[in-house]
């Protein structure tokens, strides 16, 4: 007769749990995707806060150490800072941002005329592209229309627009006020964690769970602050060549597209690096090699002195698993999923190590 235990009993249970999952997302994929994003739709204000605390905590204990604040007017002077910052940023954005937009709409008509008239004449005399020029302009015409409609549905669209910016701004609003709370009582929801696990489970698993959240803490906490200070630098420095050394229009808002780009590991840089260049042949095209060549210089920069200065080696993981994590992060969850999804292949890289350590031991 076979006894099973119950630590097997659990395994079984993990192992069954995992392979209905992974059934699941082989035969209905979009399903699976859409329970996951429904899952973290509703909890998105808790992991918002999640993330707020964990990034808001650090410059929380400098006003608490440094000037002897008290906690609340600590989490108070943090806001109000970061709010700051932020507002000043989006003042100096929105008028550039505008602005562009606005010139790109007016003057769309003329560079798709401009292109039209380039094909015409530089490859209407080249045979197996004659075919391709009729197809090239009925896309560029569809391309105009599409954006003629998108922008015509604006208004029909209003309210699906106000109620999904409507619901956006109830999930900030409510992982705001969630991360004061987990800031100001983070102490006690530790203490309060660990005693509900060492009194509901075995203490070496509760040491084993509690170090899991450690790792995970220290693994995100170094990432996010690493990369947001890193793509910081670098925004800057863009800033400042943009606007001093080369001398190009909309220098703050093609510096912010720099930046963002350059939150995401391997592609960002790239993907980032379109918008300035595309730009640049547009109103300059005389200084699109200058910005070519800065972009290069700064990426080299980056690459080679500021990130393995600000960030190290603070995930600890190669080049396949941190491309391989933006690819499967991206097509599950967008963005959010390429900004996450390296630390998360960390941490399950990091267990996948002791694990196959153990099992060698």
């Amino acid at each position: 007769m076979i006894i099973i235990s119950k630590e097997n009993i659990k395994y079984y249970l993990i192992v069954v749990f995992i392979g209905i999952l992974f059934f699941k997302f082989i035969n209905t994929p979009s399903d699976f995707i859409s329970s996951i994003e429904g899952f973290l739709k509703f909890f998105s204000p808790f992991l918002l806060a999640i993330l707020l605390a964990l990034l808001l905590n650090p410059l929380v204990m400098l006003f608490e150490v440094k000037f002897k604040a008290h906690r609340l007017l600590a989490i108070f002077l943090s806001y109000i800072f970061i709010g700051f910052i932020l507002a000043f940023a989006i003042r100096l954005l929105i008028p550039s941002i505008a602005n562009t937009l606005n010139r790109l709409i007016n003057e769309m008509p003329m560079y798709t005329d401009y292109i039209d008239s380039f094909i015409e004449k530089n490859m209407s005399n080249i045979d197996f592209l004659k075919t391709l020029i009729p197809h090239i302009q009925h896309s560029l015409d569809n391309l105009l229309k599409e954006a003629s409609n998108f922008v015509g549905k604006i208004p029909k669209n209003f309210l699906i627009y106000t109620l999904s910016i409507s619901s956006m701004l109830f999930n900030m609003t409510m992982g705001f006020i969630l991360s004061i709370y987990i800031i100001y009582d983070k102490e006690k929801i530790a203490l309060g964690f660990k005693r509900f696990l060492y009194s509901s489970t075995a203490r070496s698993k509760a040491d084993n769970i509690i170090e899991f959240f450690r790792t995970t803490h220290d693994i995100f906490y170094d990432y996010l602050l690493g990369r947001i200070l890193d793509s910081l630098i670098i925004g800057i420095i863009a800033f400042l060549g943009f606007q001093f050394v080369i001398r190009i229009e909309n220098a703050l808002f093609l510096a912010s597209i720099i930046f963002l780009g350059n939150i995401i590991p391997y592609f960002g840089p790239f993907i980032g690096a379109i918008p300035p260049i595309a730009m640049t042949i547009l109103y300059s095209p005389q200084k699109t090699i200058w910005v070519i060549a800065f972009l290069f210089i700064l990426q080299q920069l980056d690459g080679n002195f500021i990130e393995p200065k600000v960030m190290g080696n603070q995930v600890g993981i190669g080049a396949i698993w941190v491309i391989s994590a933006i690819l499967v992060g991206q097509s599950l969850f967008g963005f959010i999923g390429v900004f996450l999804s390296v630390p998360i292949a960390a941490v399950v890289k990091t267990y996948v190590d002791k694990y196959i350590d153990n099992r060698l031991q």
